[in-house]
């Protein structure tokens, strides 16, 4: 039987070597850590047995139990914090005080064990069958030690249980069959309490719990796949991760981190991140990180918070690679500047030509109209002068802006276009008009509009045919109604047409007409003045007023380079 026992421990001692072995070739995780404290303990627990059996006295006996308990009762504990681990719970810290207290009281009772009675009333030593046996006589604190085994047991048997329900992330059988190597010898253990055996079951329990550790750390890899694959990730990476606790300490930072900031390299976990880096710690507090340059590389800080149970637990600093996407970004920068300044010149251009056709245009009525050769030009400059004020002075805030100060410019020249269809009869005679003949002029407002929206029909700026066919058919409305062609009053005259029939009136008084004579700027301003509310929008008639100065020497300069080039 000796040889049998000699035997049996000597292949528990060793096959508790190689599952510390091959614990240690693991990657370094924290379960690999806790499993390199069970593969140990297993062996303290193999050595008691196999010490045990070469045992000669009772106190060289006690030693071997000593190592037994010992190994036997760290075990569970370690078992508990690995499924804890495991499973990522966390418990109370009350749970955690109570576990550690008694565990230290589980260690002292047992190293102690010959010096009370506590664990064993009475032991004596003796051999069976050529066998060292140790004759016991159990105390309260071993019944302690049963209890906690077999709550210990039930207790992982139902959170394996609960957790493979509750998660999918993790394989089931996986955890079942990591659960034996502790109830297996907890099992024998209890039961052999009630046997009467000459061999000790608890050793064949270690051993098989021993193999089955050992198929678990080569074929199953215990440690948690899933964080190394993360791991692996995370260090393979282009962008920079950094870890803080909620206090600011440093836990942990991938390589790509440690080569942006090579402080970290040397970096002790816990240590305030202020400490180890300012640009760091200003990243982290900052509400808009601003981005991160490091040689021909380009980083996007990102902050996320690590939440637990409804509470911060930490950050992660994330400097995201974004050299790629900045590149393309100012390539695509580059290239609508470039391509905005394309069509800045070719609008410019656009806008010229339509500029040059509607000088062709009013040209045309010059040639028909010799009288008011000028006239096209100078209401054009006096129009836009007026809407100008309007802008200043915030009038009409809805209709008047850059834009339409613009467009009423290139509009304004066309205004008589409709005179192209009035014979010249009627269009130079020097005296005053028939009825029949001022009704037939009163057309060319009507003719100007049908024009103009005929030839402008395919034009694609439908601001400016809106504004050119309502200053051509409108700009003799009057205010109180009682213009033509369609006696429109107030406001219902658009704003276009009513800053065109200021400047159409005071131009007509101050040229020479073959009808009229030509008045001086006095009289005609005080003209303009009376017909405020009558025949003018009356703040159109402030604002005309407001910069009498600068129309006075419009006109003057204007006139000035028409007789020039009636001498050339």
């Amino acid at each position: 039987m000796y040889e049998v026992l000699y035997s049996l421990y000597s292949a528990g001692l060793i096959i508790s070597i190689i599952c510390i072995i091959g614990v240690a070739l693991q990657k370094p995780t924290e379960e690999q850590k806790i499993m390199l404290l069970i593969t140990f303990f297993a062996f303290l627990l193999s050595l008691g047995y196999w010490f045990n059996v070469q045992s000669n006295a009772v106190d060289a006996s006690i030693i071997a139990y000593k190592l037994m308990y010992l190994g036997g009762s760290s075990l569970y504990f370690l078992f508990v914090l690995f499924f804890v681990r495991y499973y990522k719970i966390k418990p109370p810290l009350l749970l955690w005080v109570f576990w550690g207290i008694l565990g230290i009281v589980f260690a002292v009772a047992i190293l102690t064990m010959d010096h009370h009675h506590w664990f064993y009333q009475s032991y004596s030593f003796a051999y069976e069958a050529g066998v060292p046996i140790l004759i016991k006589e159990y105390g309260a604190l071993h019944t302690v030690y049963i209890i906690m085994e077999a709550a210990v047991s039930v207790g992982l048997v139902s959170l394996v249980i609960y957790q493979s329900i509750k998660r999918k992330d993790k394989d089931s059988w996986e955890p079942f069959l990591l659960l034996m190597v502790p109830l297996i010898p907890t099992l024998i253990h209890i039961g052999g309490r009630y046997l009467q055996t000459q061999i000790d079951l608890v050793s064949i329990g270690i051993l098989m719990s021993e193999m089955l550790l050992i198929i678990l750390i080569y074929r199953l890899k215990i440690y948690d796949i899933n964080d190394t694959a993360k791991q692996l990730i995370i260090d393979s990476m282009d962008d920079a991760i950094v870890v803080v606790d909620q206090h600011y300490l440093y836990k942990e930072a991938n390589e790509q981190a440690i080569v942006l900031f090579p402080e970290l390299a040397k970096a002790k976990k816990d240590t305030k991140l202020a400490e180890i880096s300012n640009d760091l710690e200003q990243t982290l507090k900052s509400e808009d990180p601003s981005l991160f340059y490091r040689d021909c590389w380009i980083y996007e800080p990102r902050i996320k918070t690590i939440h637990r149970n409804n509470q911060i637990r930490g950050y992660v600093i994330w400097y995201l690679d974004v050299t790629e996407s900045e590149k393309r970004k100012a390539l695509i920068l580059n290239y609508q500047q470039e391509l905005e300044k394309e069509v800045q010149v070719k609008t410019a251009r656009i806008e010229e030509i339509q500029e040059q056709i509607i000088v062709s245009f009013a040209n045309i009525i010059e040639m028909r109209d010799t009288i008011t050769g000028e006239h096209a030009r100078r209401t054009s400059i006096y129009a836009e002068k007026v809407a100008t004020v309007l802008y200043q002075n915030g009038d009409y805030p809805e209709i008047v802006d850059q834009h339409f100060i613009r467009l009423l410019r290139l509009a304004a020249p066309l205004h008589d276009v409709g005179k192209i269809l009035i014979p010249d009869n009627i269009l130079n005679k020097p005296g005053k008009l028939t009825e029949d003949e001022w009704v037939l002029m009163k057309k060319h407002a009507e003719n100007g509009q049908d024009i103009l929206k005929n030839a402008l029909s395919k034009i694609q700026d439908v601001d400016y045919l809106k504004i050119v066919c309502e200053v051509a058919m409108y700009h003799h409305e009057r205010w109180i109604g009682t213009g033509y062609p369609e006696a429109l009053s107030g406001e219902a005259i658009p704003l276009s047409a009513r800053i065109m029939a200021i400047a159409d009136v005071f131009d007509a008084l101050t040229s020479e007409r073959s009808y009229k004579d030509v008045y001086d700027y006095d009289t005609a301003f005080e003209i303009i003045k009376k017909e405020r509310g009558l025949h003018f929008d009356p703040i159109l008639v402030d604002a005309f007023l407001s910069i009498r100065k600068e129309i006075e020497a419009i006109a003057i300069s204007e006139t000035q380079a028409e007789r020039k080039d009636e001498i050339v």
